[in-house]
């Protein structure tokens, strides 16, 4: 899969920023936390592995939490799908990273919709391997994307029964398997959605007004994924930073980096759902804090809510020996 490889600097530079992504649905607060004053702390830069946010509407709100870490022997084996007619990439366990997003959506009216994905990829060329999506609430089913070198194969459960849906997934009797090519010749390499996040608060990635193109594998087809940079601006912002154990109450403007993202299906493709991105659709707007590219504000649409802002509310960092280093990849 050499012709759809992410170069080595760009591929690292993607598993580093996800190196930021988990917390709980709620976290506690420090007394203590509230002594830093407007302005007196600097963003972490690069060294989070934890983030959380939250956003609150007239139609209900939404917490969605991300975690990174470094994937275990044991998770290798038992989580990837094997077995396939893929061409599968190779997975070396010190080099996995997985990334792990809960997310809740609490409507005014109806129950509370969580989904849980959970992606592989190797940290050192960022080529992704698996993701796993979990839905509960309305309309559960639970999928299984394995990437190999031509294609991505989909394994796909729903519950049968009502008791059923009441069961873990793997109980789940109703299965379906699925099989979506890749295109050849026309993208040096197809990366997942989740992906986004880790390059984008990359320090190493290079922004410009001039437009970035990506190639994306998201809900069955590949799109091209369209990144530029809007106009620089300011933000008011209220977080909760844990790093060693000392809890950091960040309560100051920052300035901000504007990054606009959209999307297309590659030419030729028909797409039957829109391109999503943490269950956001159309534009989404990222706000960065300058210096340090902490996701301080992701912006979307989704659907039963309208636009949204999910905002940052905590932020914790790794310590020296957990943090994934600085990768190499380059720009596209």
């Amino acid at each position: 899969m050499t012709s759809k490889r992410v170069s080595m600097e760009m591929v690292r530079i993607l598993v580093r920023a996800l190196a930021m992504a988990h917390c709980c649905l709620s976290y506690a607060e420090s007394p203590a936390s509230e002594a830093v004053r407007l302005g007196s702390v600097a963003p972490i830069q690069r060294n989070w592995h934890a983030l959380e946010f939250q956003a609150t509407g007239v139609a209900g709100s939404v917490i969605t939490r991300i975690d990174l870490r470094k994937a275990s022997g044991t998770d290798i084996q038992t989580m990837l799908l094997d077995g396939t007619s893929l061409k599968l990439p190779h997975a070396a366990a010190s080099r996995v990273v997985e990334m792990d997003v809960h997310s809740r959506a609490q409507l005014l009216v109806g129950s509370a919709i969580e989904t849980r994905e959970r992606l592989w990829f190797n940290e050192e060329d960022g080529l992704p391997l698996q993701l796993t999506r979990i839905r509960r609430g309305n309309k559960p089913s639970s999928k299984q994307y394995r990437f190999g070198d031509d294609g991505v194969y989909r394994l796909r459960k729903k519950p049968d029964t009502k008791t059923e849906a009441g069961r873990s997934p793997e109980h789940w009797s109703r299965s379906s398997e699925s099989f979506y090519p890749l295109p050849e010749g026309e993208c040096p390499s197809v990366l997942e959605s989740l992906q986004l996040l880790y390059l984008l608060t990359s320090p190493q990635y290079g922004i410009s007004q001039a437009s970035q193109t990506l190639c994306v594998f998201n809900r069955k087809r590949v799109y091209r994924v369209e990144i530029w940079a809007a106009k620089s601006g300011s933000l008011d912002v209220e977080y909760l930073q844990l790093v060693g154990g000392v809890e950091t109450r960040i309560r100051q403007t920052m300035q901000t980096i504007h990054l606009v993202l959209n999307s297309r299906p590659l030419k030729g493709a028909t797409a039957a759902k829109p391109f999503s991105f943490l269950g956001m659709q159309g534009e989404i707007h990222f706000q960065l804090s300058d210096p340090g590219r902490v996701p301080l504000r992701i912006s979307g649409q989704v659907p039963g809510f309208g636009m949204i802002d999910l905002e940052l509310k905590k932020l914790v960092g790794c310590v020296q020996q957990d943090c994934i280093r600085p990768s190499h990849w380059v720009n596209p």
